[in-house]
């Protein structure tokens, strides 16, 4: 790569590579962070479509819920009720709150004479009903309980809801009805144009609001501050997660990678006791990560919960091929002493790009596969990772011999560990003398993660992605306990056309329908509050005394103000549509939850009702989430064969064997069995980051065992006589690059565990333990073949 006569090259290379690094710099100042809900679900299939239809068609509305849980035993005590009052009109000041609801200031049909238009001011700050009055008129309320007020009445709530931004109202609106025709037929290139423009726009609309909600967030925790003396407070909602998540993805990425960065300089420091080795590793680690933010802003990538550990895997992998680069050089200092420092750096890049540019591209090559899971999210971390490998491949291989090269003298120091050195004899002479037993212990404990593989299971739920003692976890667990569930799950019925007549709204047998649908759905274990038009029935048949005829139904329906009739009809029917919508919200926290069984229970349940699939369609988070879910387990597998498939081809390539090929994977299968052994037999469910373990574990484990094999069969060409020589001097040469970059890997991602965000702490445990797997097959059951099938070869 560089002129031996010169090292104006190397200059010239460290020029380029400075010059790259301010303008990306500059870039990544555009690069951005999203946590809405959204991140986590698939955008253009039939489920987000229909769900996307439905809150544009019932003006889903966007809110907040604060719990209130009075120290004062009385819930209904007039000093709770004006606390209540007094929260609700400070908020209200915030821009862009619409109003703020609660039992202080909603309408409370049951202590009225009868139902009528007129019900505005059947509010508590309007006609101060005594305790026992509100007690009775709001147990079992419809309505109310489950969103205002808790069943035991030991709590209440605020529901906070929020102005919608006309422009990006349209701007969904407009994209909805391009994509409402995926569902039937592909887009024409006119609609995909129009699209992409919209889609555009929405980015820069959504960018002020996110801002928005973050500080409405902060602003509504101020405001409850001073309250907290008269009882406690807990926030749930879409919202408050993308908040919480926005939170943990800084947090995140400040904290442990300024750990990772402390990790690697005392490792640095404890491995070769030189600080060159410390700065340039560290320097190209921070050029690759500036470069990569830079590229990912320009290409409108944006980090996600999912990718917010891509610039630490960067870190770590970069700096695992520059580890080895360095091994390699020091090696030559001891067997070449009278080499000149150009010649050393020259000799380490000639001799190590073919096992460090194999290395790379078997990383990228397990990172791409996530490309073809399905599931958007961990596609996008796919994209990310290709592109972060690709910048640490040039800058490792470029930059950091171009820094060592004209910045650097001849680095002759090597720090000797003599317990590695012992520790890797020791492993060839266990090699020579037990491969019967490594190799029934292999097969052992591949056996093993094969049948835990079989207890695979994607069940999860956002509750569990914060670790229990987070406060974000103990507020959404209350809600979701208290405040009848969590996540949002709608049933749109489609009146049948015999029940529909014509001068009225809604006949008694599509009301007779609804109420039998909801409590179906009220019998089941773990949905929460429903809401239906056939609550409003029932709030009538109390203050009337009789329920309400059909005609009647309809006088009221027409007389209501038109604000009125969407606050209380149009979340929940379509006259135009002839539809109804049944809302309701699942128990996240319920023991045991399927949400597969649970589902399968309901489209059971409603046949049993004589209703057919075309009649209804289910919609909402809990749907949206249930369809990611579902793709997981069905995602590993696609992405460990497309792995596996895209692993041999390329190591045949590589090594120009089948049998090599063969061989260099056999290591590797055993560390992704056993990473996916450990999530079945321990009962740890698949999400959006798990699912990402195997590619990465294949990735990175890839890069040693192509190091040990390439090294192997140098050894073979320099003594083609004593296979036993070959293990042992192979172990003493990237032997100690394997301990080295094995022990950073570890390390480095071990650090994770200490994550408030589950997904992030299982990830790093998981990819530690599968990176020590790789490297105890690398140097046991790896030279175990080897010797086996490789043991004539003589060229």
């Amino acid at each position: 790569m560089f002129n031996k006569s010169s090292t104006s090259m190397a200059w010239v290379i460290c020029l380029v590579f400075s010059v790259l690094t301010v303008i990306f710099a500059w870039q990544a100042q555009h690069f951005e962070i999203d946590a809405s809900a959204d991140t986590l679900l698939v955008d253009n299939n039939k489920h987000y479509i229909l769900t996307q239809l439905a809150d544009q068609r019932y003006g889903s509305e966007e809110f907040i819920l604060i719990a209130f849980k009075p120290k004062n035993s009385q819930l209904f005590a007039t000093e709770n009720l004006n606390t209540v009052s007094s929260i609700g009109r400070k908020i209200e000041t915030i821009t862009r709150v619409k109003e703020v609801k609660s039992i202080v200031n909603m309408p409370i049909f049951t202590a009225a004479d009868t139902v009528s238009a007129d019900v505005k001011n059947l509010t508590w700050e309007n006609q101060k009903f005594s305790e026992s009055t509100l007690s009775l008129s709001l147990k079992k309320h419809p309505l109310y309980e489950g969103l205002l007020i808790n069943d035991d009445q030991t709590a209440m709530s605020l529901q906070v809801v929020f102005k919608s931004d006309p422009k990006l109202e349209a701007n969904k609106h407009d994209i909805i009805n391009i994509k409402r025709h995926l569902l039937s037929r592909d887009l024409t290139q006119q609609e995909l144009n129009t699209l992409e423009q919209l889609k555009t726009e929405q980015q820069s609309l959504n960018k002020q609001l996110e801002q928005a909600r973050i500080d409405e967030i902060e602003s509504i925790r101020s405001i409850l501050k001073p309250y907290k003396k008269d009882g406690d407070f807990y926030l749930g909602g879409n919202n408050l997660l993308s908040y919480e998540l926005i939170q943990i993805i800084e947090s995140d990425l400040l904290l442990f990678g300024s750990l990772i960065i402390l990790v690697v300089i005392v490792l640095l420091w404890f491995l070769f006791r030189q600080f060159s080795w410390i700065i340039l590793p560290l320097v190209c680690c921070a050029t690759s990560v500036v470069i990569t933010i830079g590229l990912l802003a320009a290409l409108s990538f944006k980090v996600t919960v999912i990718s917010a550990n891509v610039f630490a895997l960067q870190i770590i992998l970069s700096l695992a091929m520059i580890i080895h680069l360095i091994v390699h050089y020091q090696e030559l200092v001891l067997k070449h002493t009278d080499w000149t420092h150009k010649q050393l750096v020259l000799a380490t890049i000639k001799q190590k790009i073919k096992p460090c540019f194999y290395a790379g591209l078997t990383t990228t090559i397990g990172f791409g596969s996530l490309i073809f899971s399905g599931v958007q999210p961990v596609i996008s971390f796919g994209w990310m990772m290709v592109v972060a490998m690709l910048v640490s491949f040039i800058v490792s291989l470029a930059f950091f011999p171009a820094l060592l090269l004209a910045l650097f003298n001849k680095q002759a120091f090597v720090k000797q560990h003599k317990q590695i050195e012992n520790s890797m004899t020791a492993t060839a002479t266990f090699v020579k003398k037990q491969p019967k037993l490594i190799v029934v212990f292999s097969a052992i404990i591949t056996i093993i993660g094969v049948l835990g593989c079989l207890k695979l299971t994607a069940e999860n739920s956002f509750l569990n992605y914060f670790d229990e003692s987070t406060d974000v976890r103990q507020e959404l667990t209350y809600i979701d306990q208290e405040f009848g569930g969590s996540t949002p799950f709608d049933l749109l019925f489609d009146i049948p056309d015999e029940q529909i007549k014509a001068g009225l709204v809604i006949s008694a047998s599509t009301v007779q329908t609804v109420t039998a649908i909801q409590n179906m759905l009220a019998n089941q274990q773990a949905i929460g509050a429903i809401t239906s038009i056939a609550d409003f029935t029932k709030i009538a048949q109390v203050v009337n005394g009789k329920p309400l005829t059909e005609y009647e139904l309809t006088a009221l329906y027409k007389s209501l103000d038109p604000s009125l009739q969407q606050a209380l009809f149009g979340a929940y029917f379509s006259e135009k549509d002839n539809q109804i919508r049944i809302s309701m919200r699942v128990q996240d926290s319920t023991a045991n939850l399927n949400r597969a069984d649970l589902l399968a229970e309901i489209h059971q349940q409603l046949s049993a009702l004589g209703i057919e699939k075309q009649q209804y369609t289910l919609t909402g988070l809990f749907i949206l989430y249930q369809d990611v879910l579902s793709r997981l387990v069905d995602s590993q597998i696609l992405t460990i064969l497309i792995v596996y498939g895209a692993m041999a081809i390329t190591l045949m390539i590589i090594f120009s064997s089948f049998k090599v090929a063969w061989i260099a994977l056999v290591p590797n299968l055993i560390t992704t069995s056993v990473i996916m052994g450990i999530l079945g037999i321990f009962a740890i469910p698949l999400d959006l980051m798990t699912i990402t373990i195997a590619a990465v574990a294949m990735g990175i484990s890839m890069d040693d065992t192509i190091h040990y094999v390439h090294r192997y069969l140098e050894e073979i060409k320099l003594n083609k006589t004593d296979s036993n020589e070959w293990v042992k001097r192979t172990n003493l040469s990237v032997g100690y690059a394997l301990i080295y970059t094995t022990t950073v890997i570890v390390i480095g991602f071990g650090s994770l565990v200490f994550s408030n965000f589950v997904p992030s702490m299982l990830f790093g445990l998981l990819t530690s333990v599968a990176m020590i797997v790789a490297l105890l097959t690398d140097i046991t059951i790896l030279p175990v073949l080897l010797k086996k099938y490789l043991g004539k070869r003589t060229a």
